[in-house]
């Protein structure tokens, strides 16, 4: 279980992260490209935690 844990916490930091890049609070906005792809890696980084959430 300290396994799943760490995945999740991993991926719950990895939405922080990328939360804040799209944020009003970052200096530089980013591009649209950038968003979109931003978006797609935080929708599996989601996906990744539904799944370990799964196994609890």
């Amino acid at each position: 279980m300290s396994d799943t844990k760490n995945k999740i916490e991993e991926k719950v930091a990895q939405l922080e992260k990328g939360l804040f890049l799209m944020s009003v609070d970052r200096e530089r906005a980013l591009s649209n490209h950038e968003t979109v792809d931003l978006i797609e890696e935080l929708r599996g980084a989601v996906a990744e935690i539904q799944a370990a959430l799964g196994k609890l």
